[in-house]
Formats: C-alpha cells, sequence, structure tokens
C-alpha cells in the first residue's frame, strides 16, 4: 500500500477541491446555511484528534443527498443532506461521521489502494511519496463517490458518535437520521426507470450503513456527554429558512417531460415514456424498455459541443 503523508494528503485534498465544486456546479452560496455548516463542523472538530482550523467543510449546491471527504481535511455536504434532516443534532450527525472518515485516513487509504490497482504492484518500487501524490491527483475528481467498506463504515460511526457526544448533541439522533436517508433512497429508486443512473450519488450505495451497526457503534462508545444533550431545533430551523428545496435555477429544472435550463438557455422535451433525471454534470432520458440518452454538459471550444448526446 502506498503511504501519504499529511503534507502529501493535504496538497492532494487542494488540487482536488476546484473539480468537487465545478463537477457540482459550485458551491451553495445561502450564507446564513454555509455558515451554519461550517460552525457545526468546527464545533463538531474541537473534539477530533486534530486541530480545528485544519478542516474545510463545503456545502455544495445540490438536491442530492451525498456527503464525503478528500485527503487533507476536505470535508463535503451537499444541500440534500442538510434539507433532509430535522433538526441539528441529524445534520451534524452526518458531518461528524465525515470527520471520522477523516480522522480514520479512510479517504487517503481510497486513494492510495486505487494506485494499488490502477498502476500494479511493479511500480510501487520507483513510486516515491510526491510521485503518488502526483498520481493520485491525476485520477480527477470523481474517487470521492466510490463506497467504504463495512468496517470503515462502523469505525467512522463510533468516531461520530465519540464527537456527536462530547459536543452535547444527542448521538442516537444518528439513526433516525440513517432511516430518513433510507426512506429517501427508496422513494428516489421508484421514480427512477431502467438503469439505477444515480446509484454513485446515493449516499446509502457510497456508504455501506445500516441502523443496527450505528446504534451497536453507540453501544461501544464509552463517552458521557456534557449535561444535557440537545437537538438543536430552533437554530436548524433558522438555519434552513430560505433553503432551496429540489433543482435550482443555476442547475435548471425538470417539468415533467420537459428540461429548462434558464442560465444557460436551454431547452428540451423527451418522448412520451422517458423520465428525466438532472444529475450535476448531466441529465439523463431513461426508458424502462427503450434507450438511454444522456445530455452532457460540456465546454463551448470550438472542438465540443455545449450538449453532447449519448444513445
Amino acid at each position: 500500500m502506498i503511504s501519504l503523508s499529511a503534507k502529501d494528503e493535504r496538497r492532494l485534498g487542494a488540487k482536488e477541491h476546484p473539480k468537487i465544486s465545478q463537477q457540482f456546479r459550485g458551491d451553495y452560496d445561502l450564507k446564513r446555511l454555509t455558515d451554519y455548516v461550517t460552525g457545526v463542523g468546527r464545533k463538531l472538530a474541537t473534539h477530533a484528534e486534530y486541530p480545528a482550523d485544519r478542516f474545510r467543510f463545503t456545502l455544495l449546491d445540490t438536491p442530492i443527498v451525498n456527503a464525503f471527504t478528500l485527503p487533507g481535511e476536505y470535508s463535503y455536504a451537499t444541500r440534500g443532506l442538510i434539507a433532509l434532516a430535522g433538526n441539528q443534532a441529524e445534520s451534524a450527525g452526518g458531518l461528524a461521521h465525515e470527520i471520522g472518515h477523516v480522522m480514520a485516513r479512510h479517504s487517503a487509504q481510497r486513494y492510495s489502494w486505487q494506485i494499488l490497482t490502477g498502476l500494479g504492484a511493479g511500480v510501487l518500487g520507483v513510486v516515491t511519496r510526491s510521485r503518488a501524490a502526483q498520481d493520485l491527483a491525476n485520477l480527477g475528481g470523481t474517487l470521492h463517490l466510490r463506497g467504504y467498506s463495512r468496517d470503515q463504515e462502523f469505525q467512522a460511526d463510533t468516531l461520530s458518535i465519540r464527537y456527536l457526544t462530547r459536543a452535547g448533541y444527542d448521538p442516537v439522533a444518528m439513526a433516525g437520521f440513517l432511516a430518513k436517508m433510507g426512506a429517501n433512497a427508496r422513494f428516489q429508486a421508484k421514480l427512477r426507470v431502467g438503469a439505477d443512473i444515480t446509484a454513485a450519488y446515493n449516499l446509502l450505495a457510497t456508504h455501506p450503513r445500516t441502523i443496527d451497526r450505528v446504534r451497536r457503534a453507540h453501544s461501544a462508545v464509552q463517552v458521557k456527554a456534557p449535561g444535557h444533550v440537545r437537538l438543536g431545533c430552533r437554530d436548524f430551523l433558522t438555519a434552513i429558512d430560505g433553503v432551496v428545496h429540489g433543482s435550482s435555477r443555476r442547475q435548471g429544472f425538470i417539468r415533467g417531460p420537459r428540461f429548462v435550463h434558464p442560465v444557460i438557455g436551454v431547452e428540451l422535451t423527451v418522448p412520451t415514456g422517458y423520465r428525466l433525471t438532472n444529475l450535476p454534470d448531466r441529465v439523463v432520458a431513461a426508458h424502462r424498455r427503450g434507450p438511454t440518452v444522456i445530455f452532457n454538459q460540456a465546454r463551448r471550444d470550438g472542438a465540443r459541443f455545449d450538449g453532447v448526446c449519448h444513445a
């Protein structure tokens, strides 16, 4: 296994971070909510093993329910994840889980494993730490969507419950939030037609967790809360006031068989029997018994089209 130094991890995270923002069409620009996410994240991070000021929390402007990390203390949550929560303790549970992955260096392990399997064992003897970081950075900004192992998830849950409890949040709320995520995933699956085109963006697909494992992690953690545990309902409701639900103007809208993007001036209508899905980097039209059509977003550079259709 290739081992990255802490310096290499931070360099890699800093290089990949702009790609994440671009892939998800930018960060969310509601300052009250972004400050809320950063504030809750920093509060949890003060009870972790790294200095809190090393963490960088980013809220992505997408209705997709997801959260993930990059090496170098970069943590991400989506607008959809925060909107699905019912109180501050539930939203804090999602952030604490990602901090747990950071502390256990799971993201760095996944990147290192990708190098091991992608480059082959023969190259390991000549790859230096700096070369490893360069090769990892060249993999692009999509590996954050690949799932963790069950052991890694249990370890992240154990750490997150420790941080939640120390910060004064009710750690039991994490199990309730996980039930909500499961219900949301089942609902989204019913809306989809044909192939599971959004599996890579499903939080339960990238984080194979169960309520029983979260409860088992809670039982394994012997940490006392500093007084009364809180859900933080009022603070949470204040933070999410005015948050866009579903697709935003910057991402375009789906209205039945029509997709409309008012910012770039694109509109398309699919035939009867197709269902549209608006993803961060493409629009997918799927049919249960017909071909799947993908409209990709591309640069206008003379050699590529603004929209590319693949049947």
